[in-house]
């Protein structure tokens, strides 16, 4: 068996444990709609489909022989401002608080499986892009460029959890968003915020990379 076919189906089983995954979890928020006749967990969804994304996105700029193209260059930008998305979802763990007593055993784990899903999309997804930039940068200056999407996504969470924008308003409202970012990006409460989720996501990933 040569390279090429070990990589696909390595590429194959992964996507078949994503999809197991994320079938179990969606059978998970199921059955909490069926218990509790409401659909209050229900923005998991729609976050995982925000997490899936960037996934997406990585795996067409692999395809692309060329790296320095505008098709490519575009389809980087749309990864990298969709890439905080894969790890929001942690954060929904503040719905806990709203969580009737009576089915947080199940709410708990559900969050925790949506909020894995999404690390792994986002993990695998910079892992790819780091691969690609082994062709393209030097090994310093593609370390950087790392650390710096990982804060980048710390301040994208931010945005997100506590300033209450999403990928969506970069088309529908870019003035406004621009114009609070530049508002935030100086403040203690955005610094630290974004040091903090910054540091936590690339010591995962860092931590992912040396165990693979």
């Amino acid at each position: 068996m040569n390279t090429k076919t070990i990589s696909q189906t390595t590429e194959r089983k992964k996507h078949q444990l994503l999809f197991l995954l994320i079938t179990y979890a969606l059978l998970i928020l199921t059955t909490r709609i069926l218990l509790t006749k409401t659909i209050f967990m229900g923005f998991l969804v729609w976050n995982l489909f925000l997490a899936i994304v960037p996934y997406t996105a990585l795996l067409q700029i692999k395809k692309n022989a060329c790296f320095w193209t505008f098709k490519t260059l575009l389809v980087t930008f749309v990864w990298l401002s969709f890439l905080p998305n894969s790890f929001y979802i942690i954060t929904d763990l503040v719905h806990l608080t709203k969580s009737d007593k009576s089915i947080i055993w199940l709410d708990i784990p559900m969050i925790c499986l949506f909020s894995l899903i999404g690390f792994i999309l986002g993990l695998e997804s910079i892992l790819r892009f780091e691969e690609i930039l082994l062709k393209n940068m030097s090994s310093i200056l593609r370390k950087t460029l790392i650390v710096c999407i990982s804060f980048l996504c710390g301040f994208g969470i931010y945005i997100g959890r506590i300033l209450r924008f999403n990928s969506w308003d970069i088309v529908q409202q870019p003035a406004n968003l621009i114009r609070n970012i530049i508002t935030e990006v100086f403040t203690s409460s955005g610094i630290l915020f974004s040091i903090h989720f910054g540091l936590f996501i690339y010591l995962i990933y860092v931590s992912y990379k040396f165990f693979k």
